[in-house]
């Protein structure tokens, strides 16, 4: 049996097939949203599974930005790993949930525009050049605005930055409506789920930082 391959039903719900791909995909995506609300590394080791899983779904989808999102994210998780686990002494306190700078989140809101209008004028080149190779893709700017959400999301979870969550709020969202139009149904339930995930992380991590502030309060006393 060759779970990589969509066509590989694992059951019918209501007429819908679920294949393999979407189904562990489903699966490892939960478990790893769910670890990264409560700041577990596991979140990482099961996002690597999850990218293998999301990059062969969307290579058979067409979806090119979203697959290659997926290298990306294994080397962000690869490097969330080592840096949640492996610290360098003057590391110690920027693992400490924190929120950005003005300047910073405006330069992350820069560079998400123009990263996806780049990312979108190359995709849209490439498969004029080398149709042979790319097929056209689906939604092109929505893939490439997801594409660098993602990133830029994932590397603000990497360095414990709160603001990760408002990306993953904007991101779920775009997401479970291309995956709803596609008829990735699963995938879609799976989104909205992130988007509860997501809220409650972001909560939880608005929790943490209070409490980090009035320890580092009452130390300073």
């Amino acid at each position: 049996m060759n779970i990589f391959d969509i066509h590989n039903i694992a059951f019918t719900a209501w007429g819908y097939d679920i294949c393999w791909l979407e189904l562990i995909g489903f699966i490892t995506g939960f478990i790893s949203i769910y670890l990264a609300g409560r700041s577990n590394v596991l979140t990482f080791w099961i996002g690597l599974l999850n990218c293998t899983i999301f990059f062969a779904l969307f290579l058979q989808q067409h979806l090119y930005s979203m697959m290659l999102l997926q290298v990306v994210f294994a080397i962000i998780n690869i490097y969330g790993i080592v840096r949640w686990t492996h610290p360098k002494r003057t590391q110690q306190a920027e693992l400490r949930i924190s929120t950005l700078s003005p300047q910073a989140l405006l330069g992350v809101l820069l560079f998400i525009i123009f990263g996806s209008i780049a990312w979108y004028s190359l995709i849209g080149d490439m498969a004029q050049r080398f149709p042979d190779i790319i097929s056209e893709p689906q939604y092109p700017f929505v893939d490439a605005l997801l594409l660098v959400s993602n990133v830029v999301g994932q590397w603000l979870l990497a360095r414990k930055k709160i603001e990760n969550w408002y990306i993953w709020v904007f991101t779920d969202a775009t997401s479970c409506v291309l995956w709803l139009v596609m008829g990735l149904y699963l995938t879609t339930i799976l989104y909205i789920l992130y988007l509860v995930i997501t809220y409650n992380a972001l909560r939880e991590w608005h929790r943490q930082m209070r409490i980090d502030a009035n320890n580092n309060t009452h130390k300073q006393k």
